[in-house]
């Protein structure tokens, strides 16, 4: 009895398509303003302007972003609260939720973001500046 062993092969194909990655580039900083130091006090900045029972008269301004990807590129952006133990921030964006979607053209999208602090627990007085994060999903 002879055995024969015979070797197969075959072609397979991967499909892909390349595209230009998202871009996220801050270029300017949300500016809350001044706030008063007390235990649950709460100042929101939106396009819409600022309210709170801790909004003091001052200058404020939405940080602005600027998104750059393929044209036609549908993403969703969710950008995520963060604390530092004395003061929480939640960031805002222009649908006045933490998640928007999009789809990107081919000049940069520019996004106004605002948000809102809540002084967990008064501390120090003078400036203070939180970081947060913004996730980018391709959809």
């Amino acid at each position: 009895m002879t055995l024969l062993f015979g070797l197969a092969t075959a072609l397979a194909q991967a499909h892909l398509n390349l595209i230009i990655p998202v871009s996220i580039e801050q270029t300017k900083a949300i500016e809350l303003g001044d706030i008063y130091n007390f235990t649950h006090g709460i100042c929101e900045l939106t396009a819409n302007g600022r309210q709170g029972n801790a909004c003091s008269e001052s200058n404020t301004s939405l940080g602005k972003l600027l998104v750059r990807g393929e044209e036609n590129q549908r993403i969703q952006i969710t950008v995520k609260a963060t604390s530092n133990g004395a003061v929480a921030f939640t960031p805002i964006l222009p649908n006045g939720k933490q998640t928007l979607s999009l789809s990107l053209s081919d000049v940069p999208t520019e996004l106004y973001i605002g948000g809102e602090l809540i002084v967990e627990t008064p501390s120090s007085l003078g400036g203070m500046s939180l970081d947060y994060v913004i996730e980018v999903n391709y959809q």
